[in-house]
């Protein structure tokens, strides 16, 4: 959606996300291939680290972009989601992708050269 009308994308980050350190503009085009391209990679395994440490920052920057409604009454189980999320990427960070994902075959490839 956010491709589709990417003049309501720009909006919401000049308006309704609160992206600290980034101008709205920086912030929406980030934002937005974060949300699209890293979990493309965690799903085929590739770059998995990276893919997660990205990910987790999206997460984190959501959350401190949007804490005026995330810390409010009534939102505590949105908050638990990104809770969720970011200990979900955190093993994916300390553990890896697995040996069956992209990485773990070009890692095993890799060792088995000479």
């Amino acid at each position: 959606m956010k491709l589709q009308d990417w003049e309501t994308t720009q909006f919401l980050f000049q308006e309704e996300y609160r992206v600290p350190l980034l101008s709205s503009a920086v912030a929406a085009v980030l934002g937005t291939a974060g949300e699209l391209i890293l979990p493309l990679l965690l799903t085929i395994g590739l770059l998995g680290r990276y893919a997660a440490l990205g990910l987790s920052a999206v997460n984190v920057l959501a959350v401190v972009s949007y804490a005026h409604v995330l810390l409010s009454d009534g939102f505590e189980a949105a908050l638990g989601q990104h809770y969720l999320w970011g200990l979900m990427l955190l093993t994916l960070l300390v553990f890896g992708t697995g040996r069956l994902s992209l990485d773990g075959v070009i890692a095993k490839r890799a060792d088995a050269l000479p």
